[in-house]
Parts: C-alpha cells; structure tokens; sequence
C-alpha cells in the first residue's frame, strides 16, 4: 500500500467505532484529505493526543480506498496549546477550522490556504483573549476573508459591481458579486461604511494586524457578507456563525 508523508492542519476529529478517530486534515501537499487513526482513543495511544484540531502535524498516511486513508505515524511542529488555555480561544480557532473544511475542497492542494490556516490558529493561540464573542473576533473574520481569496470565492469590492462607479458602495449583493453604489442597490444588503472600510483592511492587511483593521461596530458586517458568499457559491453555512438561538434549534 502506497504512502506519503506531508505537513498538515488537524481540521476536525470525528469518533469512529469503539477506539479509532477519523481526521479530517489540510495538508500541504495534497489539500483536504481524510484518514482514519486506529485505536486513536485508546489509553495508551501514541497518536490520538497529538491529533487534535488546531494542531500542526508532519504525518505519514497510507493511502486507501475511496479517498480514505489510514495514519501510521505523525508528529508534532505545533501544539499550538494555547487554544486550550482559554475555552474563547478554542471556540474562535474552531470557526477558522469550519470555514477550512466548508470552503476548501478535497484533494486540491494550494499551499497559500495551509500557510493561511497555521497562520490563523497559531495567532489564536498566542493571542490575547478577544473581549467579544469568539466568531467575532477579528482574526477569525480576517481568516474568513482570506479563506475567500485563496478559494477563489472573494467578491468585487472596488468598484460598484453593476456600473463600475468608484465611490461609497451602501449595498452587497453575492448572486451579483460584490458591492453596489447607491443608484444600483435597490434590493440587496445593507453595506456599512465601517463594515465596507473593514473588509478592505482585513483583505489588505496581514492577519496579524487583522484586530486593527475590523472595529466592533463592523464585525457583524463582515460576518454576514462571508456568510452570504458561502450560501450564494457553496451552498454552505457555517454553523459557529449561527446565534446561540439558532443552534439550539438545529
């Protein structure tokens, strides 16, 4: 049986069976892949507790059938424990994780998207807790926003997107893609100056800057301008951005 050994993102870790776990992970060479972690939750497993969301890993993976292969080792370059210090922590880098698994396809390999998401989640990890709710946290937002751009899916904001004005855009339209000027926005979402001002500075700036660039009065824009690619494109919408209301109901 054939396997490769590549640099990855933990993604996601789902129970299977009595002891074993199925990943979920973004590597760097072959973009989202799938492998199942024998006895991974069995006390005495090497392996379970280093393959946890959020943890950077070098691991060797056997390839199998129907895309689901079978890990055989792996090690550690990131813990990233700071994510676990803090549960707010956790909760914001788990968004960054969902939008990975939600916007990036299977076996597409982009190395910009796996620098992007260790990036993101070692950031989380060693930043100061954000005072608001967690997927509101601009290095959350500004993940999103270039998730956007590396998957392709990153709306026109230059310009009005109907009759190419430059000017203030106070509309939104993902079915048309981008922003609207005031004369072409009957109909579409309300666009704030803040919120507009805020996603130009999370697409321009790096993310490290990213709680510079989105004030809190904006975030909520943001938030709902990403959603509104993802539904429009993708056909997806990401659970941590639902209200506490919603959730509860789903």
């Amino acid at each position: 049986m054939a396997t490769f050994e590549t640099e990855a993102v933990v993604l996601r870790a789902i129970r299977y069976s009595e002891a074993d776990n199925v990943l979920t992970l973004y590597t760097r060479d072959r973009g989202r892949a799938s492998a199942i972690v024998k006895g991974a939750r069995r006390p005495r497993s090497r392996l379970g507790g280093r393959l946890q969301p959020g943890v950077v890993v070098r691991v060797t993976i056997a390839e199998g059938r129907r895309g689901l292969g079978a890990v055989r080792d792996a090690s550690v370059i990131d813990p990233n424990a700071g994510l676990w210090a803090h549960a707010t922590r956790l909760l914001a880098a788990g968004s960054v994780l969902e939008g990975a698994l939600r916007t990036l396809p299977d076996g597409d390999p982009n190395e910009a998207a796996f620098h992007l998401l260790r990036n993101a989640v070692a950031l989380l990890a060693r930043s100061s807790a954000h005072p608001g709710p967690p997927r509101l946290d601009p290095l959350v937002l500004g993940a999103h926003v270039k998730l956007l751009v590396v998957a392709g899916l990153l709306p026109a904001l230059g310009s009005c997107v109907s009759c190419g004005s430059i000017g203030t855009f106070p509309g939104f339209s993902a079915s048309r893609g981008g922003v609207l000027c005031g004369d072409c926005s009957a109909g579409a979402e309300p666009l704030s100056r803040r919120g507009y001002e805020a996603l130009a500075g999370l697409l321009g700036r790096p993310l490290s800057e990213a709680r510079g660039a989105c004030p809190p009065e904006a975030a909520e824009d943001v938030e709902r301008v990403v959603g509104l690619v993802l539904r429009e494109h993708l056909g997806v919408t990401l659970r941590s951005a639902l209200s506490p209301e919603v959730s509860s109901r789903r």
